[in-house]
C-alpha cells in the first residue's frame, strides 16, 4: 500500500485513533474517506482493520470483502482477513488465506508468527520453530517475536536460550501487552515466578481491559505467597523433565509413598484456594469475599 496526499493524511488520522482505541472516531474517519472515494480499496481495508481491532469480526470480514472487490490483491484487506480468521479459530480457512496473503506480501512477518502460534498450541515444536525462525528473519528486532521465541524455547526446555531471547525482547523496550504476556508465560514455564508476576503486571498496565490478561495476572499473583510456591516445586521439576520421566516418578511415589502423595495433593488444593482468596482480598477488598471467587 502506497498512500500520498490527502489519502495518507486521512489514513494516518484514522490509524492513530484506532491505536488510541477511539474506535468510534476511527470508524467515522474511515467512513468519511469512503464517502469521498467510494471505490477506494484502501479505505475499506482500513475500516476493516478498525473493526478487527475492536473485536467486531463479522464487520471486519465484510469490509475486507468490499476492499477485495475493488482490489483483489489489496494487502491490507488480506491482512485483516487472515488475522480475523485466525482470531475466530477457523484454522483451515486461516491457512488458505495466509497462503494467498503471503503470496501478495511475502515480507509481512505477522503471517509466520500466526502460523507459529497455531503449531505451538498443538505442541508441534518443530513446525513452530520453523515459523518463528521465518518471522524473525523478516523482523529480527520485533520484541513480540523475541518474547514468543523465549516462550517456545522454555517449552522446549532450552532455558538458557529462553533467557537470552527474553533479554533481547526487553532490550527493545516493549510497550505491548502481548509481548509481556509471552514473557510471563516463558517465565512461568521456567519456574521464575517473580519475573512472571512483573511481566503480567506490565501487561495489565498496558491493556487493563483485556479479560485474558486480567485473569492471568490474578493467577500469577497467587505465586507470590511462599506456601503456594513451595507446593508448586514438583511442577517446576516437571518442566525440566520429559513427560515419561515425570510420569515414572509419580508412579513410584504413588506406590511407595501413597499417604504422602495424598497429603501433598490435599495441601496443594488448600494452598491454591487460600492464595486465590488472599489475592481477591488484595485486589478487590474484603467485600469481594461475599461474591463468587
Amino acid at each position: 500500500m502506497s498512500l500520498h496526499g490527502p489519502d495518507a493524511a486521512r489514513y494516518e488520522r484514522a490509524f492513530q485513533l484506532m491505536n488510541w482505541r477511539r474506535f468510534a472516531e476511527a470508524v467515522q474517519e474511515a467512513q468519511q474517506w469512503i464517502l469521498e472515494d467510494p471505490e477506494n480499496a484502501d479505505a475499506y481495508g482500513l475500516l476493516a482493520q478498525i473493526h478487527m481491532k475492536a473485536g467486531r469480526y463479522e464487520e471486519a470480514m465484510r469490509c475486507s470483502a468490499e476492499a477485495l472487490r475493488y482490489d483483489p490483491e489489496n494487502a491490507m484487506a488480506w491482512f485483516v482477513r487472515t488475522t480475523t480468521l485466525y482470531s475466530q479459530g477457523k484454522e483451515e480457512l486461516f491457512l488458505e488465506a495466509a497462503e494467498e496473503a503471503q503470496r501478495i506480501d511475502p515480507l509481512e512477518s505477522y503471517y509466520p508468527f500466526l502460523k507459529f502460534n497455531l503449531a505451538h498450541k498443538k505442541g508441534d515444536f518443530k513446525a513452530a520453530r520453523e515459523e518463528m525462525d521465518h518471522a524473525l528473519r523478516l523482523a529480527p528486532d520485533r520484541a513480540l517475536y523475541l518474547a514468543a521465541d523465549s516462550y517456545l524455547r522454555a517449552n522446549m526446555r532450552d532455558f538458557e536460550g529462553s533467557l537470552s531471547s527474553e533479554s533481547m525482547a526487553l532490550f527493545y523496550d516493549p510497550e505491548d501487552d502481548q509481548t509481556f504476556l509471552y514473557l510471563a508465560w516463558a517465565a512461568d514455564r521456567r519456574g521464575d515466578y517473580g519475573k512472571e508476576i512483573e511481566f503480567m503486571k506490565n501487561a495489565v498496565r498496558i491493556d487493563p481491559s483485556d479479560a485474558q490478561i486480567r485473569s492471568e495476572y490474578l493467577n500469577s499473583l497467587q505465586k507470590k505467597y511462599w506456601f503456594y510456591r513451595v507446593l508448586l516445586m514438583p511442577f517446576v521439576i516437571r518442566k525440566r523433565l520429559g513427560r515419561w520421566q515425570f510420569f515414572l516418578i509419580w508412579v513410584v511415589l504413588w506406590l511407595v509413598f501413597r499417604p504422602f502423595v495424598l497429603l501433598f495433593l490435599l495441601l496443594y488444593v488448600l494452598a491454591y484456594w487460600l492464595s486465590k482468596l488472599l489475592v481477591k482480598v488484595q485486589v478487590f477488598g474484603w467485600r469481594s469475599l461475599f461474591r463468587k471467587i
